[in-house]
């Protein structure tokens, strides 16, 4: 699990100094929403209670949420 959690703190790192560096917000958006689906993954993985799985699913939920927005925005052309 720990591999998951530092996939995703990359992720979240990558994403942001992609974005800033290159100007391309979309891409950047798409690799923080990743790391946020492998955070909320890795949540769900462990969770004991059930506050930590509804943590988990709405990491998850958000994430790919995002992600599919962005892909339709790029795919629109309006990103």
């Amino acid at each position: 699990m720990v591999r998951v959690r530092v996939a995703a703190a990359l992720l979240f790192v990558g994403g942001l100094v992609y974005a800033m560096l290159s100007g391309n917000w979309g891409t950047g958006a798409i690799a923080f929403s990743l790391g946020v689906v492998l955070l909320g993954l890795d949540r769900l993985g462990v969770a004991q209670r059930r506050s930590d799985r509804a943590v988990g699913w709405v990491l998850v939920l958000c994430g790919a949420l995002t992600v599919i927005f962005v892909v339709i925005r790029i795919a629109l052309g309006v990103t």
